[in-house]
């Protein structure tokens, strides 16, 4: 796990499965701190063993700018390159809304976006 002093960032948090990896976020993910996701998830990704799957868990992510977003397309690229799925999960309205209108909703989660969502 990563921890940092600073109480935006997202102190990014991480767990093995057999066949699924796990990232969780915390509070900002913006220009100051998408360098520290970047950097755990390219380690989760090192030691997948033969995960194939990671989840990133957004329940906790308090704001997230367009290099927040850079950060989590860079994640969804480098897995895919290792032929590991990417799925945002526990996203709330904030990042949601963001996924909808930059047309990364359905790329990042998995997910049909819901009817009138935006």
């Amino acid at each position: 796990m990563t921890t940092s002093s600073d109480p935006r960032t997202p102190a990014p948090a991480h767990r093995y499965e057999a066949d699924h990896l796990h990232l969780s976020l915390l509070g900002d993910l913006d220009r100051d701190t998408s360098h520290e996701v970047l950097s755990t998830a390219a380690a989760v990704l090192a030691n997948r063993g033969r995960a194939q799957n990671l989840s990133i868990d957004c329940h906790r992510l308090d704001f997230v700018d367009s290099l927040g977003l850079a950060a989590l397309l860079e994640i969804h690229r480098d897995a895919a390159v290792l032929g590991v799925a990417v799925r945002l999960t526990r996203t709330r309205t904030r990042l949601e809304r963001l996924l909808h209108l930059t047309g990364t909703y359905t790329h990042l989660t998995g997910r049909a976006p819901a009817d009138g969502a935006i």
